[in-house]
């Protein structure tokens, strides 16, 4: 609502005269400032009285700052010089929705961009200017050292000395530059894992060039594994995805856009005047050659929207000791892999490891004495010593096509980027029935799952049950930071609802991360692998050939001595390095019975 219309209501409720108002109004028209604090600084209104009026006509509750005693934590969640500038304050936060005090609760497009900031829900609750400004002034703001004039507005956050950094915007006629004296605005405060700060600037009359740079400089140092630069309406959103989580980081302004998608475009060598299709590409850093970026376009409502997958060749160590198998799993992967035949499949949803482990399933294998070749889509990382394949659909170079061709080349072992469909399927099943080694992966979530999709193919189940030689079903679960770790109360009940036997109940080391600057609030710092390896046993055999079900074969490999993926998860649970809802959420239990974990 408008501020005439706010001073109109006052008067018409008799809180204020018409002529207070007027002359308020005219106070407003040369000096600016909100009506309602004018008003109470005219001494016409008191602020008990302006508060419960807000509340009425904007229809959201109080909140008096002076009575409440804020948790610093949340103070980081908001840039100080945002705060400032939109006269916001974190009161309390929830799972999933964070509580601000502010002076115009209405302001729906402010609500849109602390949504985006931090990336909770908004619920609003008014409060009065000075309450608002003193609570800033005490938890803001502090003062400055010699070095810098002027006061200032820190984020909050211990002892580090930054200087806000505003929302940029574009001023040059040229779109390719910012304005002098323009920054990157963060949207945490907490990234860094060294200070506790976002280590992002730009400086004055920084190009394109300087910002793909910096973000992918940033993402580096935060181990991001993807960058998602998003236009909105009135922003450009930057995100990272941490451990696996999209975590909101950067407000750019929108006007950048044009310019950095074509910085993007031409180092990925994509046409930079289509913007109506979508494009792939890959591209290289000067600085960074070991960095190997997938850039993924896509033509959005507000504009094309870029992904770029951040594939670190440098911090890649490809080896199974270094995968998180325990003894037993990692036993029956290298005898699966010591077979002169035979087919290795690895399962799990995108995004769990697969093409890792594939690699260093390759790399165990790569000797001079081995011809490796692999068809992949897209080829991820490039190891020397193997021949790799990609493909390219447009010309008709498929999985299929070029297993065919690789069967001409005098192949040892061949990795299959993905079994997709049946034609695929049977190459390779016949390759690793004719003598070669064959490792691919399959879209189902568990290993067993594995057996029945090949057999809806249309793959004869004796030819499944003979070619299989191991499934490796796995996740990726995210590590509990360890700076933050505090325990975590479960009951008994909660414990036992999750499979674990009354004997172990009591030995769970339950934890969980509160949240700090070290994991940038999230509670979790690094990912971890969980395995279920399924070799391809002799009462597995018999029970394929009569087309079992996919819990009959799970029934049947834990008779064996299977263990799932769920019964890997509370091994770790136990040990205390991750927390429940990471293993609720990542594994399942499929309706299995109880299980009891063995000591160690």
């Amino acid at each position: 609502m408008n501020r005439d219309r706010v001073g109109q209501q006052l008067v018409e409720a008799k809180v204020v005269s018409s002529e207070n108002l007027t002359h308020a109004l005219a106070i407003q028209q040369g000096e600016g400032g909100r009506l309602g604090s004018i008003l109470v600084g005219m001494g016409v209104l008191s602020e008990s009285t302006l508060l419960e009026f807000l509340s009425q006509h904007y229809g959201v509750p109080t909140v008096e700052l002076a009575t409440c005693s804020l948790d610093p934590s949340l103070l980081a969640l908001l840039p100080a010089a945002v705060v400032q500038q939109h006269l916001v304050v974190p009161v309390k936060k929830t799972m999933s929705r964070l509580t601000l005090a502010m002076v115009d609760p209405t302001n729906s497009s402010l609500l849109d961009e602390l949504r985006l900031r931090t990336g909770l829900q908004i619920t609003p609750m008014v409060a009065t200017e000075s309450d608002i400004r003193t609570t800033i002034r005490q938890a803001y703001e502090r003062p400055q050292n010699g070095s810098s004039a002027g006061g200032g507005i820190s984020s909050g956050r211990g002892t580090t000395d930054h200087k806000p950094r505003e929302l940029g915007t574009v001023g040059s006629p040229s779109p390719t530059t910012f304005d002098r004296g323009t920054t990157l605005s963060p949207v945490r405060d907490s990234a860094s894992a060294t200070n506790g700060q976002l280590r992002m600037t730009i400086d004055r009359d920084a190009s394109a060039v300087d910002v793909v740079n910096t973000l992918v400089q940033e993402a580096l140092h935060m181990e991001a594994s993807d960058i998602h630069v998003e236009p909105l309406e009135n922003i450009i959103r930057i995100r990272f995805r941490l451990d696996g989580v999209l975590q909101p980081i950067y407000n750019l302004p929108k006007d950048l856009h044009p310019s950095l998608l074509a910085r993007l475009k031409i180092l990925s060598n994509l046409d930079i005047a289509e913007r109506r299709l979508p494009q792939d590409g890959r591209m290289k850093i000067d600085g960074f050659p070991q960095v190997d970026i997938r850039v993924a376009i896509l033509p959005c409502l507000f504009g094309e929207k870029a992904v770029l997958r951040l594939l670190n060749q440098s911090a890649l160590a490809l080896h199974l000791t270094n995968l998180g198998l325990d003894q037993p799993d990692l036993d029956r992967v290298t005898a699966a892999l010591e077979n002169p035949y035979g087919m290795i499949l690895v399962t799990g949803p995108t995004g769990s490891g697969k093409t890792t482990t594939l690699y260093s399933a390759l790399q165990y294998l790569n000797t001079p004495h081995m011809n490796i070749v692999t068809v992949e889509d897209p080829v991820e990382f490039q190891i020397q010593g193997i021949n790799q394949l990609q493909i390219h659909e447009d010309i008709g170079l498929n999985f299929s096509t070029g297993l065919r061709s690789f069967l001409r080349q005098d192949p040892d072992v061949m990795m299959v980027g993905e079994i997709r469909d049946r034609e695929t399927a049977q190459i390779a099943i016949q390759a690793s029935l004719t003598g070669h080694r064959v490792l691919s992966t399959l879209h189902t979530m568990n290993g067993p799952g594995a057996i029945t999709r090949l057999i809806d193919m249309g793959i004869e189940p004796f030819l499944v049950s003979s070619a299989i030689s191991l499934i490796i079903g796995q996740r990726l679960i995210r590590k509990i930071c360890e700076h933050c770790a505090e325990p975590d109360l479960l009951t008994p009940a909660q414990l036992r609802d999750l499979g674990l036997d009354d004997d172990l109940v009591g030995t769970v080391q339950a934890r969980k991360g509160r949240g700090c600057e070290q994991c940038h609030m999230t509670g979790y710092k690094g990912r971890m692998a969980l395995f279920e390896t399924l070799p391809m046993v002799e009462s597995l055999h018999h029970i394929i050939l009569s087309r079992a079900s996919t819990s009959e074969l799970r029934a049947c490999a834990m008779q064996e001595g299977f263990r799932t993926l769920r019964q890997a998860g509370l091994t770790v649970l136990r040990q205390g390095l991750t927390t429940v809802s990471e293993i609720l959420t990542e594994t399942s239990d499929e309706g299995l019975p109880v299980f009891v974990l063995k000591d160690s």
